[in-house]
């Protein structure tokens, strides 16, 4: 069975270490926390390793294979059998044998086919192409930019008249990739250490990781995508540019940076995304199995670890409310304390009725124990828009049913008609970019407390299961932030 085993050494080893470290680095210099955590958490992995690696390499002769060690989290994924499970439980240094749930999902990535690859290589190429001629990006004027709906809704002009435009921060933004064209390309992130020469240049692990990684396939291909880019509208919610006739800017954050990575859930993302120094990571993904079990655990563990890196997770609430019982339309990882979860509502304000409610329990889970039924944990966390709104794309793609505002010649464009909390969840990430770019030393927990402290609070008073704290307000968390104290 696949499993994954935890070590006894975390930097957070249960449900009240976290809160706790919040407390006391309540304003303590991000930058600083960064260096000092990923360093602790790397020398607890090796140390831990080293007590384990004589018995692991034993039980890899008979019964355990498929090692893959970790740091985000202190511990390993493996396969194993009954007796080496056993056998892992008795070793002094591990402290739970968890079974993955969904089976294998910490497991090796499969091939890509050549197809996949052959029209990854020309979207990255395409890239190249389009960077070579970008040219060196101008600071942002509104001045003849049309702006949209939503970014009105949550205050987004506002906050650049204050300054704000979430220029020097880096989204990491784990999707289906995006394509490249001209209001992505001046967002994309480059890994300024590394070149397409077939070496792994800057050291890290990964060869020729140039916008990101694809941890679905273990290629470098992170850009690119299919006619149908769920990544690419999220990503021009986040931050994409003023573009093309109509000149529309679709982006919270418009002069944000985007790093590119795939692969859904998997640990390796969330330890390139703090190795690589990410300030925020957006998540379009949600695993809705409701027997997770104690492996929900894990995932808790890495998301607090990754805010003491920096880190700052957010994401859609999720479209379950029709499918899911009260308690479990809001599941991993947007159910996790730390992870900002954001609902959506349409042009009218009203919740569509898709929008996963909340709250969220985490009593049955090991080392938490925490938020039962008869004190949950209250999610959304934030609301923002979910539908309605322009988004840019490739306008031809088949089967949807896309309202078209503008194209050009090679079928790009902008368009209206996608639906669904995971484009709730870029305006959150846009906002703690806007937030981060006037205040890069904020720690990853005040990011979150005042953006749900400057809400506008929608329905009932105060938080609710369908708004949460209420909509975003960009210019009132960007003055929250830049007025918060940093020691």
């Amino acid at each position: 069975m696949p499993v994954f085993v935890r070590m006894r050494d975390q930097l957070f080893a249960d449900g009240r270490a976290y809160p706790a470290y919040c407390e006391e680095h309540k304003a303590a210099s991000r930058s600083r926390l960064r260096a000092t955590n990923l360093k602790d958490l790397k020398a607890r992995a090796d140390r831990s390793w080293q007590l384990v690696a004589p018995a692991i390499e034993k039980l890899q002769a008979d019964g355990l294979s498929d090692v893959q060690r970790y740091w985000i989290v202190n511990g390993f994924a493996c396969h194993a059998d009954g007796e080496a499970v056993a056998a892992l439980t008795r070793l002094p240094a591990v402290a739970y044998v968890h079974r993955q749930v969904p089976a294998g999902a910490l497991k090796k990535a499969p091939p890509r086919s050549p197809g996949w690859l052959t029209k990854r290589e020309a979207d990255e190429q395409r890239a190249l192409q389009l960077l070579q001629k970008r040219g060196v990006e101008v600071p942002f004027v509104t001045d003849g930019v049309q702006v949209p709906w939503n970014l009105k809704a949550v205050r987004a002009e506002q906050a650049w008249q204050l300054g704000a435009t979430g220029k020097g921060v880096k989204v990491a933004i784990i999707d289906t990739g995006l394509l490249c064209f001209p209001p992505l390309v001046h967002a994309l992130w480059q890994n300024p250490r590394e070149v397409l020469d077939g070496k792994d240049n800057d050291g890290n692990g990964y060869v020729d990781d140039v916008f990101g990684w694809d941890f679905g396939g273990a290629t470098r291909f992170a850009v690119g995508d299919g006619k149908k880019s769920h990544g690419t509208m999220c990503a021009g919610i986040l931050a994409g540019r003023p573009w093309g006739k109509s000149n529309t800017v679709t982006g919270v954050a418009p002069r944000a940076q985007l790093m590119v990575l795939r692969g859904s859930g998997k640990l390796s993302a969330y330890e390139y995304a703090a190795q690589m120094g990410a300030d925020v990571l957006s998540m379009s993904y949600m695993m809705m199995n409701p027997d997770l079990g104690s492996f929900r655990g894990v995932f808790r563990t890495a998301h607090e670890h990754l805010a003491a890196c920096g880190v700052v997770s957010v994401g859609g609430a999720g479209n379950f409310a029709k499918t899911a019982k009260p308690g479990h339309q809001i599941a991993l990882p947007k159910d996790i304390p730390c992870v900002i979860a954001a609902s959506g509502v349409g042009r009218d304000m009203a919740v569509p009725s898709f929008s996963s409610r909340g709250p969220c329990m985490w009593d049955d889970v090991p080392f938490f124990g925490d938020y039962p039924a008869s004190a949950p944990l209250q999610k959304p966390d934030v609301c923002a828009c979910a539908a309605g709104f322009p988004v840019w794309h490739w306008v031809q793609a088949p089967g949807r049913s896309l309202k078209v505002q503008w194209q050009n010649a090679d079928g790009f464009g902008l368009v209206v008609g996608p639906r669904g909390n995971s484009f709730s969840g870029p305006h959150a990430g846009g906002v703690a970019a806007l937030m981060l770019s006037v205040q890069p030393e904020l720690p990853a927990w005040r990011v979150q407390e005042l953006m749900i402290e400057s809400c506008r609070d929608l329905g009932k008073q105060g938080w609710d299961v369908t708004h949460g704290a209420g909509m975003l307000r960009a210019d009132e968390a960007v003055r929250l932030a830049r007025a918060a104290k940093i020691h």
